[in-house]
């Protein structure tokens, strides 16, 4: 089905997108954007809402029974608001859109378009197929780096425990000989009084730095200039674009396969992608489809995306079939990212092997070289 089709068939319908696109929040494309509310318990939450439309059961009904089965209380407190707003004849969208903190701006507009085509319960299964696949995605990825953390953790761990409780017990030992101790074992042993003495003033130190840090990336300026250094940075630039393209092409293909108009779909994913270069660009990208250009000519100026990209989409669009080679594209991409990150730990592990190996070799021999020393002194 051509764009132009889709617009023209939804150009009757009230998406309220401006109310929709001010609770998008830029850092995920997932279902669950707070801790509170598990993307596992909106998987279910969703699941189970379409078994029961399936068996004819009223909205407010079956928000009603998964409210009983759910053991989340702020979840279930929602659930019970949203019960009261369906008795009041309310939208399911427009409920959900109360929440913006809870449930995600692409699925409201998802199910917005299901229940003005007529096809909510199909719009679910949608859903829950396509938040599953990104948590199978983020699960591949959380375990690629699994073992890189735990080197990482492991061997500052070990470096602190011989810093900290093994270097003061020769301390005494290594003062009489304290100006014929090697620079490394001289700098390790300050190190170990300054921890050991001034443990809580350090902590506090690490607390206001990382709540600074944080203040900062949140800034919008912080943001900004972290979100370009992603762009920059040559190891992995091509990753973090490609992350972008895969957040891009997802949304987007399943909002325009939901019917929703493309002007909205474009405003969407430029809130969604969780890049403020990539949302500029997107923006650009919605400002020349609304001039009257295909979305293929601003795709093609843009340096981010790659060839491949570039012909998919503009042959996507010449064939009415770009609700199918966006998808494809995701997909395409989802795999490269897993093929990237993999290659990334494969180098990353050897390396965290050799440096945290070298700094704890450096460490034992700063402890050992000054022992043999007092061993050839007292004989």
């Amino acid at each position: 089905m051509a764009i132009s089709t889709i617009e023209s068939k939804n150009s009757n319908r009230d998406w309220s997108i401006d109310a929709i696109s001010k609770s998008v929040k830029l850092p995920s494309i997932n279902l669950r954007i707070t801790k509170k509310v598990s993307a596992y318990e909106l998987i279910f939450f969703m699941d189970q809402l379409s078994l029961m439309l399936e068996t004819g059961t009223p909205l407010n009904k079956s928000i009603q029974s998964i409210g009983l089965q759910v053991k989340n209380v702020e979840f279930r407190n929602i659930l019970k608001a949203m019960e009261k707003d369906m008795e009041d004849g309310r939208l399911l969208s427009d409920t959900l859109a109360k929440y913006p903190d809870t449930f995600n701006t692409i699925y409201i507009s998802m199910i917005r378009a299901g229940e003005s085509g007529g096809f909510l319960k199909e719009m679910l299964d949608r859903i829950v197929i396509l938040e599953k696949r990104h948590q199978e995605f983020m699960a591949t990825i959380r375990a690629a780096l699994y073992y890189p953390a735990f080197l990482s953790i492991f061997a500052v761990s070990v470096i602190l425990f011989i810093i900290i409780y093994v270097f003061p017990k020769f301390g005494e030992m290594f003062e009489e000989i304290h100006d014929s101790l090697p620079i490394t074992t001289r700098i390790l042993m300050g190190s170990s009084k300054v921890l050991v003495s001034y443990w809580y003033l350090i902590i506090i130190f690490i607390a206001i730095s990382w709540f600074a840090a944080y203040k900062i990336i949140i800034s919008d300026k912080g943001r900004s200039y972290i979100d370009n250094l992603k762009l920059k940075v040559p190891i992995f630039r091509d990753l973090f674009i490609k992350i972008y393209i895969s957040r891009f092409t997802r949304t987007l293909g399943s909002l325009i396969n939901s019917n929703v108009p493309l002007l909205d779909s474009l405003t969407i994913c430029s809130g969604a992608v969780g890049n403020k270069v990539f949302a500029t660009l997107i923006d650009n990208i919605r400002a020349n489809v609304e001039g009257g250009k295909p979305l293929s000519k601003p795709v093609t100026e843009s340096q981010y995306f790659p060839e491949i990209v570039k012909q998919m989409i503009r042959t996507g669009e010449d064939a009415g079939m770009l609700h199918k080679v966006m998808p494809r594209l995701a997909d395409y991409y989802d795999e490269e990212i897993g093929r990237n990150i993999k290659k990334v730990t494969m180098i990353m592990e050897p390396l965290l092997l050799v440096t945290a190996g070298g700094v704890i070799g450096i460490i034992v021999i700063s402890l050992i070289m000054p022992i043999f020393k007092l061993t050839k002194t007292l004989h």
